[in-house]
């Protein structure tokens, strides 16, 4: 084997555990669920048309926010 291959061949074991923990880690399971919810809500604010409503759809998109950061952020064990 010449150096290209052995290259090669650490690129590609690289991209693929890279690729792995980002679908599998508990963390970016967190972030997309939260991420699914907040987009959720944007759309219903998008089409709210009551204060009321509106303004609790505004504090849960916060809240929401919020949630990504902290609680997320503590999902980093396996």
């Amino acid at each position: 084997m010449n150096l290209k291959h052995i290259f090669l061949i650490i690129s590609l074991l690289i991209t693929i555990i890279g690729g792995f923990y980002y679908i599998m880690s508990p963390y970016q399971n967190c972030i997309r669920d939260i991420d699914k919810r907040i987009e959720e809500v944007r759309k219903k604010l998008a089409t709210e048309t009551d204060v009321k409503k509106r303004d609790e759809l505004e504090i849960k998109n916060k809240d929401l926010i919020n949630q990504r950061e902290s609680e997320c952020s503590e999902k980093l064990d396996w």
